[in-house]
């Protein structure tokens, strides 16, 4: 079973308390035991350990051993992180090829 990209927008929809837990681990790479991070969050220890496995049911935390990480997130539309502005179509000109005739066209009902 493949696991879907995690991008901000998983993140972006998860109640407040849940994304500051995720933001105080993306803050330690390493990652941090329940009990260091109940240090970092205002929060129940019963309510910390809720928020991380939701948070591993969105693919947005892991745990390894006694350890918790933030997921790295990708971002969700490549183009919008570039810093070029985005491409416009060029409009064709009256003298193009592509242009379209329409004074041959007859009004008149036979």
């Amino acid at each position: 079973m493949s696991t879907p990209a995690t991008t901000q927008a998983a993140l972006n929809v998860q109640p407040r308390q849940r994304r500051d837990a995720y933001e105080a681990l993306a803050k330690v790479p390493e990652g941090l035991s329940v009990k260091d991070l109940l240090a970092e969050v205002e929060m129940s220890e019963a309510d910390l350990r809720q928020s991380l496995r939701k948070l591993d049911e969105a693919g947005l935390v892991k745990r390894v051993g006694r350890l918790w990480t933030a997921v790295q997130l990708e971002s969700v539309d490549p183009a919008a992180a570039s810093d070029e502005p985005p491409s416009t179509p060029e409009r064709s000109s009256p003298d193009s090829p592509d242009a379209v005739e329409l004074s041959g066209r007859s009004n008149s009902i036979s």
